[in-house]
């Protein structure tokens, strides 16, 4: 964990904290609900697990449980996360596409105001 903060409040309440881009949070994350899963579900594993003591089940149960809960919140987190960033982005490139339209526009009626059209000279 990088940058951890621990808070304890007046009821005795703690709460940890620590500064990690979400992305690598949840990629962390997923990695070790594919490892707790695969625990239990890979060949001859529900055998193996099933001979470690109750308690020891049972924190193992307890902490996949946990961490599968956390992911949607962590998911709907990244998701407004991306949405966020891909609406700055979209916003940022309008701007740029305006300036530049404005810019052409501006261009093409400088041209039309100062540019006279030559006449024709014909003798007689």
């Amino acid at each position: 964990m990088k940058d951890l903060h621990i808070s304890v409040d007046a009821n005795g309440r703690a709460t940890m904290s620590h500064s990690l881009h979400i992305k690598e949070h949840c990629v962390n994350r997923a990695r070790l609900l594919t490892s707790l899963v695969n625990i239990v579900a890979a060949p001859g594993g529900f055998e193996h697990f099933c001979s470690y003591p109750e308690s020891m089940r049972r924190d193992i149960l307890s902490l996949l449980h946990s961490v599968a809960e956390e992911q949607m919140p962590l998911i709907a987190a990244l998701e407004e996360h991306t949405a966020r960033a891909s609406y700055d982005r979209g916003m940022q490139a309008a701007r740029e596409f305006l300036v530049q339209e404005q810019a052409a526009n501006s261009a093409l009626h400088f041209d039309a105001e100062h540019h006279q059209p030559e006449q024709m000279v014909i003798a007689h």
